[in-house]
């Protein structure tokens, strides 16, 4: 019988692939060439599955993304009180070894996406996603009694944002001088400051 290929499992293995070699040796060297060694496989095959090296750095991109949010959207049925919400927020900063991987790739992309236009697009519509989850997350606050009197859901919305791609940034990049135990401490003394009553001009 002819061997099945599980085309979508072999495009994720070589994005995959792509990841190692950006962070290793920098988003600079990734290419057909670099991408297929780490992938043990021939430029050949590659390009059977991806016919140009933008379209494999636009679909890993949104790998990466892609895989936060399958565990983002397991945390979303979950989330029934303030520290569901501080649960699901914690997918989204580098707390484990998975997490700094997802952030330093996704970083690597951010810093190549201002001089290419197709991972432009991808990060516009990956930000813009995450600004509304946030939104829909705080709005869960506010349910939950998490959010203090006087505060809007907007203004908390956009401060939460703000913290958490300070805490994505500095938790991917420096590890060793912001550890997991600080991010969290971070995070959880920012809700709780949302916690309190503010009145809000």
């Amino acid at each position: 019988m002819p061997k099945i290929v599980d085309h979508q499992a072999r495009r994720l293995r070589i994005a995959e692939a792509l990841w190692q070699v950006a962070l290793r040796d920098g988003i600079h060297a990734v290419s057909v060439r670099t991408v297929a060694t780490q992938a043990q496989t021939s430029p050949t095959a590659l390009r059977y599955f991806f016919t140009t090296q933008d379209e494999l750095m636009e679909f890993a991109m949104r790998a990466v993304a892609d895989r936060v949010a399958v565990r983002v959207r397991a945390r979303l049925e979950k989330v029934e009180n303030p520290d569901g919400v501080r649960r699901l927020l914690e997918e989204l900063i580098p707390l484990d070894a998975d997490r700094r991987l997802e952030q330093g790739v996704y970083l690597a992309f951010l810093v190549r996406a201002q001089t290419h236009p197709g991972l432009r697009a991808v990060a516009e519509e990956v930000e813009s996603q995450l600004a509304g989850l946030v939104r829909q997350v705080v709005g869960f606050l506010r349910a939950a009694g998490g959010l203090g009197e006087g505060r809007s859901i907007d203004r908390a919305a956009r401060s939460t944002y703000a913290l958490l791609d300070g805490l994505a940034f500095q938790g991917a990049l420096w590890p060793d001088r912001h550890p997991p135990k600080k991010l969290k401490q971070i995070l959880r003394d920012h809700l709780a400051e949302l916690a309190t009553a503010s009145v809000e001009s």
